[in-house]
């Protein structure tokens, strides 16, 4: 018997490919091959995992989808609801919040953006026109000065020009169009209007014809008038009062009927 044993033995030694001398005595004891330490490529008990990869990109569609979901609940009314869950407290959620949402906004009024705006203006020469992005949406900013004869709501021949070349721009926005008439607290007492307010209203009012009259969709317009009560600059000084008439014609942040 001790002679069968040590020829198993010697047959492992001559046969085996690898393996220490107890793995290769235990396989000749049991008839087993001697099993391979370590040994050549893909995927043994001790080398990496041929499918850890699946982990991380899994991770990734994840992200994805999570993004893509909150800009497309921002679209609609889920988004009030975003700002109530993620814009209410300091910190991080409410750097996300004032960060996050505008990114978003800007995304669905991209079809007239800031930059676009400026360089068309600038292309038809319209350097009394300034842009402002604010809270409201994207705003074109005509002064009144430029636009209308002193204390009247009528529009220069200019302003006609100048209105109609931005409709061709307008015209094409998806977004709802507010346009807003503003005066300083002195000028309605130069005119036939009893107060600010209605001089505001008449000269928004005016503005808005004038768009419409160049195929404007009547659907996504409105017109309001806020007096002297939102003024951009000092009424104390002369200059000020001056850029405090004006209108302004704002493309919404959100789409449909403003």
């Amino acid at each position: 018997m001790a002679d069968e044993e040590e020829v198993n033995l010697d047959a492992a030694d001559e046969g085996g490919s690898g393996g220490s001398y107890e793995d290769r005595a235990r396989a000749a004891a049991s008839d087993q091959p001697p099993k391979e330490k370590g040994g050549g490529g893909g995927g043994g008990a001790d080398g990496p995992d041929p499918d850890a990869w699946m982990v991380t990109f899994s991770d990734l569609l994840t992200l994805l989808m999570t993004f893509f979901v909150l800009i497309f609940a921002s679209a609609d009314p889920v988004e009030d609801k975003l700002f109530e869950a993620f814009g209410q407290s300091d910190g991080v959620f409410g750097l996300f919040r004032t960060s996050f949402f505008q990114e978003i906004k800007a995304v669905q009024r991209r079809d007239i953006s800031q930059d676009r705006l400026e360089v068309f203006l600038d292309e038809i020469g319209a350097s009394e026109i300034d842009v402002v992005q604010d809270e409201q949406g994207l705003t074109i900013v005509l002064p009144s000065q430029a636009y209308f004869t002193p204390g009247s709501t009528q529009l220069t021949a200019a302003a006609k020009t100048r209105i109609g070349e931005l409709s061709k721009m307008l015209r094409h926005t998806k977004h709802g169009i507010r346009v807003q008439g503003h005066s300083d607290d002195r000028e309605a007492r130069r005119t036939n209007y009893p107060s600010g307010w209605e001089l505001s209203v008449a000269r928004g009012h005016r503005v808005l014809q004038e768009l419409l009259a160049r195929e404007m969709d009547p659907k996504r317009m409105s017109v309001g008038g806020y007096g002297s009560e939102r003024p951009r600059f000092s009424n104390l000084s002369r200059k000020g009062r001056e850029k405090n008439r004006r209108v302004e014609i704002v493309i919404l942040n959100r789409g449909g009927v403003p």
